[in-house]
């Protein structure tokens, strides 16, 4: 299993997902339902990206900016 980061573009505004799934597949269709889920109408997806995948184990993780990062 692994823990993908996605980045979707949609009529609402960018999102960042994080999924948990077996294949690239499961993780584009999980990140599409998540969207619908939590976004009420449902955004417009005009893009979905993996930006990076990684094997499943103790202490994996993803630090994810809330835009206001000063690095």
């Amino acid at each position: 299993m692994y823990l993908y980061r996605l980045e979707a573009e949609t009529s609402a505004g960018p999102f960042v997902i994080i999924i948990a799934a077996e294949g690239e597949e499961q993780a584009f269709s999980a990140a599409e339902g998540h969207l619908q889920r939590q976004m009420l109408p449902a955004p417009a997806v005009t893009e979905l990206t993996i930006v990076e995948k990684k094997r499943i184990a103790p202490g994996a993780g993803y630090v994810v900016s809330n835009g206001n990062a000063q690095c």
